[in-house]
């Protein structure tokens, strides 16, 4: 058996994935599972290689007709005619990814774990200390298991009481993230637009319900930006100016905001605990690849589990936990630094860095073989 701090995007895709190899989990969340889920308003991009896995875990099904397959991204500097076009016929059939709001994910994973034949939630848990191999909570006494896993977000309980030292980078940025109906369909494109006040991405939706094309825009920029108290009619022309492709746009959600922070760990295992998702890392948003690391960990940390398990093995052994974080760390770490580059490189307001980064763009759109491998990096395969 194990234990699951966390039943968010990642956690709970982990319980269900180590239920079906037959692994016993309890997994502890202090929200209240009866509760309404709170509107969110975030798109989640699911790479390929995410929606693989979902699919593996039995939920693609209930996913699928919320889901708004990607077939085209396209990149652009704004004011620049040079842009980096990618088509999913350049790689096969299957698309890029897909678009899914983050509502819809939550509510088929929370469906899917309460009837996952293995899976113990201990709901409304008030948390008070871990040792090695025991979570102490106020509600259900002591638990012990081999593993403790930490599937509790950037702000990680679990990381904090096992003394695993973070990083944080604030950018001193927000996102504003909304959907909006707009006169031209969006052909299954995703689209993003950097400025130097930060990257822009339109993310095609499913139509409404009235059969109107749909869209959502995640816009970082200042931490100052206007964005919950300026006019919807001047925001939506402020979308159109920068981004005119769809003609008439017209919000049709609230507003959210969010700031924007990257985080990194020195390790992550402890004695008998390992951390996944958001509570080993967080991303800047730029390239739409968080909450699929996180996915990413959960496979190779329920298929190290499972070998273990059919072994008669140790799940919590420090060469299980040691063989997880090699594992992990060069996609942690290597995707961290890529998307931190990027946001400080679009950050520049200077000509020449602008021509250069324009260029560079151009070039890796005219060499197929340089093309296909950050085709593949974006869809997870």
């Amino acid at each position: 058996m194990v234990i699951i701090v966390g039943a968010g995007l990642v956690g709970a895709a982990l319980a269900i994935r180590l239920s079906q190899l037959g692994i016993k989990v309890q997994l502890l969340e202090k929200n209240a599972y009866k509760k309404p889920l709170k509107k969110d308003g975030r798109t989640i991009a699911v790479t390929l290689g995410s929606q693989k896995f979902l699919e593996q875990c039995g939920l693609w099904q209930a996913l699928a007709p919320t889901a708004q397959r990607i077939n085209h991204i396209r990149v652009f500097e704004q004011g620049s005619a040079w842009t980096l076009d990618y088509d999913y016929q350049d790689l096969g059939v299957e698309p890029m990814g897909y678009i899914i709001e983050f509502d819809c994910l939550l509510s088929a994973l929370h469906k899917s774990v309460k009837s996952a034949k293995h899976v113990e939630i201990l709901d409304n848990c008030t948390l008070q200390s871990i040792l090695p191999g025991e979570v102490h909570t106020k509600e259900y006494g002591v638990l012990k298991a081999p593993l403790v896993i930490g599937a509790d977000g950037r702000h990680s309980w679990v990381r904090n009481q096992v003394n695993i030292k973070s990083s944080t980078k604030e950018y001193g940025h927000k996102a504003l993230v909304a959907h909006f109906i707009h006169e031209k369909p969006h052909q299954s494109t995703a689209w993003e637009v950097f400025q130097p006040s930060g990257p822009f991405a339109i993310l095609p939706m499913v139509d409404t319900p009235q059969g109107q094309s749909q869209s959502g825009v995640v816009w970082c920029g200042s931490k100052d930006a206007p964005w919950e108290t300026i006019p919807t009619t001047k925001l939506e022309q402020q979308l159109m100016d920068i981004f005119p492709f769809y003609g008439k746009v017209t919000l049709n959600s609230q507003r959210w905001t969010f700031p924007l922070v990257a985080l990194t760990v020195d390790k992550v295992t402890a004695p008998r605990t390992v951390l996944v998702g958001d509570s080993a890392h967080a991303l800047h948003p730029i390239a739409g690849q968080g909450v699929n690391l996180g996915w990413r960990d959960v496979a190779h940390l329920a298929e190290i589990l499972s070998e273990a398990k059919d072994l008669g093995g140790d799940l919590g052994s420090p060469h299980l936990l040691s063989q997880y974080a090699r594992r992990r760390k060069f996609d942690h770490k290597g995707l961290y630094f890529f998307t931190d580059g990027l946001t400080r490189l679009y950050a520049v307001d200077n000509s020449i860095v602008s021509f250069a980064r324009q260029a560079g763009l151009a070039v890796i759109g005219k060499i197929p073989p340089l093309k296909k491998f950050f085709m593949k990096k974006a869809m997870g395969i």
